[in-house]
């Protein structure tokens, strides 16, 4: 493992961040707007890797409220007000075709057009995503509207959604809200009462609507989400279970390794934003212990990260998000421990992102690549699951971590 001074770390962070600001400048926030339905609204629903796009595909809230937070988030944080015109496509679209205005909460997916819901429950994972997003709309200059939304959309799932018995949320609900059920979140997902995605990124959603809201209420359902995530949804020290059912029984045997990185620094968010800025010891000594292990993952994988063990079975691809979260994690457990090798970890993890997932001829990030380095080019460029969001997110995320370590040694960030 290299040696590094302090004076190493530094400079190795902010080269780093001047790296992935550049990305995010001049690749991931120019690439999406082209695909803006001027139409029917929102953006198209597939877009392949040349940029094709499928005009009639189907429209879901998770790719909508991605691309709100990620030109939301973009405009607060670059100063840079002309981006909102992306994020208010976003936010009409979700608010005129994808909000249900009979049940209130939001439809997963409406038809091209954003005149049918074609899926007749709502998902909670969906939920959490229209409130992150919402919330982040409304602290970066979007109307009180946003976080008017948030505050009822969360608001229903405190009544409907939130196991007052065992902690936590579940999967989904009925589309008029009368009751829980137990379902898979997508055809790769197993049917269940309650499942780590749908709580981690409930997670991130009350972290955010906490800091634009300041609601006591959002506060105490926050801390009591990080407690659940500690002690139930942590399966084993390094490794989040998946799937469970109502009283937390786990029902999978896979270690999803994206998941487990992700959740380390979200924890870390989440219990920084719960207790103004300090981090409890258990939630620290957990995003520790995820990240040696990933930090071992890394090791043995050449410096990318796989997918996930399945029953046994390593899924050797190296998806986008997969490696967008390491490099957020490993800097978020430097900044936690110090311990310069998860430095070195998150330069080797963009060096392979800059090698064979960035698509230099096309633009923005492929879906990933497989493990000899080869891309995948057979995935959507765009579409239900992809948007701007992890890859704009870490680029962010980094960003703000060496300003932050900028300020702590009195320097300016470049």
């Amino acid at each position: 493992m290299t040696i590094m001074t302090r004076s190493n770390n530094y400079t190795a962070l902010q080269t780093l961040a001047s790296e992935m600001e550049k990305e995010l400048r001049q690749d991931i926030l120019p690439y999406w707007p082209r695909f803006i339905d001027r139409g029917n609204g929102g953006f198209y629903g597939n877009i392949d890797n040349e940029g094709k796009f499928d005009p009639r595909a189907a429209k879901g809230i998770v790719m909508h409220a991605r691309q709100l937070w990620t030109y939301a988030g973009a405009a607060r944080r670059l100063q840079d007000p002309a981006l909102l015109s992306t994020a208010d496509a976003a936010f009409k679209f979700i608010v005129e075709k994808l909000y249900d205005k009979r049940n209130k909460g939001f439809h997963w997916a409406v038809d091209h057009t954003g005149g049918t819901p074609v899926l007749d429950r709502k998902v909670v994972y969906g939920q959490a995503f229209a409130i992150y997003a919402l919330s982040e709309y409304a602290r970066s200059g979007g109307p009180r509207m946003a976080l008017d939304l948030a505050l009822e959309t969360y608001g229903i799932l405190e009544r409907a959604a939130r196991d007052g018995d065992h902690g936590g949320y579940f999967e989904a609900c009925s589309e008029d809200w009368s009751r829980a059920v137990s379902a898979p979140l997508s055809d790769a997902d197993m049917a269940c009462d309650k499942s780590m995605n749908t709580n981690l990124h409930m997670m991130e959603a009350l972290s955010s609507l906490y800091a634009a809201s300041k609601d006591s209420g959002v506060l105490g359902a926050l801390r009591a989400l990080i407690e659940i995530h500690l002690k139930k949804i942590l399966a084993t020290p390094e490794h989040l279970g998946l799937y469970f059912t109502k009283e937390w029984t786990r029902l999978d045997a896979i270690a999803s390794f994206g998941h487990d990185i992700e959740a380390s620094w979200l924890l870390t968010e989440a219990a920084e934003c719960a207790w103004e800025g300090s981090v409890p010891g258990s939630v620290r000594s957990s995003a520790l212990a995820i990240a040696a292990g990933t930090a071992r993952r890394l090791d043995e994988n050449s410096g990318s990260l796989p997918e996930e063990m399945r029953n046994g079975r390593l899924e050797s691809d190296r998806i986008w998000w997969v490696q967008a979260e390491a490099i957020v994690g490993m800097v978020n457990a430097w900044e936690l421990s110090g311990d310069p090798g998860y430095l070195d970890r998150a330069a080797r993890v963009w060096d392979f992102v800059k090698n064979h997932i960035l698509d230099r001829a096309h633009g923005e990030w492929l879906w990933g690549a497989h493990a000899d380095g080869n891309p995948m080019k057979d995935k959507p460029k765009g579409g239900f699951w992809k948007a701007g969001y992890h890859n704009g997110r870490a680029c962010m995320e980094i960003m703000a971590r060496a300003a932050r370590a900028a300020q702590s040694r009195g320097m300016p960030h470049a």
